[in-house]
């Protein structure tokens, strides 16, 4: 067998085979390669002028011990296939069998392509815009794609640089694609125009209205809605209530409180944005329980009013009957003195 492989190896050296053919072959690291030559009962095996695997009398014997875990023989195809590839497999290969047809292929092993990276530049609208980024690799290409049309592209030779590529995106429009490829494989990152677009919130309005006696206050606090709106009331860091419906055109939330010097927050935000508005109880609590306290203290003054004229108008009442009767007791009086007198002259 060894001197059928150098028999071989000196036919092909001193070019008296048949002329080889080269094919390129290109594959990804870890993958399987198979070479489109077969060997059907004698032949070999070789890389770059050195014997890997010769094959006589229907039988394979691998020659570099390197190859013998991943390189595979196929008796009934007569087919050479290297699996588990590396980027050092790459090379050329040379297949020749029994009939002295020479087969030379070029493998290329190239590192699959990684996957890229879409981040927001400004989701402010109507500028909004996207990065996508990528680890840069040999003959590497990073680009945008809409609708099958191609947007941007590049590429750069020097693999220590990321390859970058910005993109102005339309709201409402069809999903946009990144791509990085090399020339065996690609991957695809999609970018929809809704999660990098938004617009600011507004700035959210506050209502208030005090309960009976001041002691309390009702807020209400409203916002017009938009997309990934959430609306909270928070106060010294801690957020005690929230909401967020798509479904509304405006956006409400009620907090009741007491009469306090804390300050309440309500804040309205979204993924890009955030609008606050600022209460202090005892700017409206606080005044309408004064006001509600004089009020008290008015209706008490009145009603005490009220008693001290109603008791001096009893009292004046009073005092003028009692004077009537003693004015009617001291005439009867007299009147009596009068007739006694009278009646003594008689």
């Amino acid at each position: 067998m060894r001197t059928t492989f150098m028999l071989l190896y000196t036919c092909w050296s001193a070019g008296v085979c048949v002329s080889a053919q080269s094919n390129v072959l290109n594959s990804i690291v870890g993958e399987t390669v198979t070479l489109p030559a077969a060997v059907k009962d004698t032949g070999f095996l070789l890389k770059a002028g050195s014997g890997i695997a010769t094959v006589v009398s229907h039988s394979c014997q691998i020659t570099n011990y390197s190859y013998s875990a991943r390189l595979r023989w196929d008796p009934s195809s007569g087919l050479f296939s290297l699996r588990g590839l590396r980027t050092e497999d790459s090379g050329d290969y040379t297949v020749q069998d029994s009939g002295a047809n020479l087969k030379t292929f070029h493998l290329d092993v190239w590192d699959p392509v990684p996957r890229p990276q879409v981040s927001s530049r400004s989701r402010v609208k109507p500028s909004c815009s996207v990065l996508c980024s990528v680890e840069n690799g040999r003959e590497l290409t990073l680009s945008w794609h809409r609708e099958g049309r191609i947007l941007s592209y590049t590429s750069s030779p020097n693999l220590s640089t990321p390859l970058s590529l910005p993109l102005e995106i339309e709201e409402n429009s069809a999903p946009y694609s990144c791509v990085t490829a090399n020339p065996v494989s690609k991957k695809t990152v999609i970018g929809r125009p809704e999660e990098h677009c938004f617009e600011s919130v507004w700035k959210p309005h506050i209502k208030t209205s005090a309960a009976q006696g001041g002691r309390s206050c009702s807020l209400q606090c409203s916002v017009q809605n938009g997309r990934e709106l959430t609306l909270s009331w928070r106060t010294e860091g801690e957020t005690l209530s929230h909401t967020r419906d798509p479904n509304l055109s405006t956006l409400s939330l009620t907090l009741e409180i007491e009469a306090s010097n804390s300050t309440y927050t309500c804040v309205a935000t979204n993924p890009i944005s955030e609008e606050r508005t600022a209460f202090l109880p005892t700017q409206v609590c606080g005044q309408e329980g004064h006001r509600s306290h004089d009020a008290v203290l008015y209706v008490m003054f009145v009603l005490r009013l009220v008693e001290f004229v109603l008791v001096t108008l009893a009292v004046v009442v009073l005092l003028h009957l009692y004077h009537k009767v003693l004015t009617q007791n001291s005439t009867v009086r007299r009147g009596q003195r009068r007739y006694q007198e009278a009646d003594t002259a008689l």
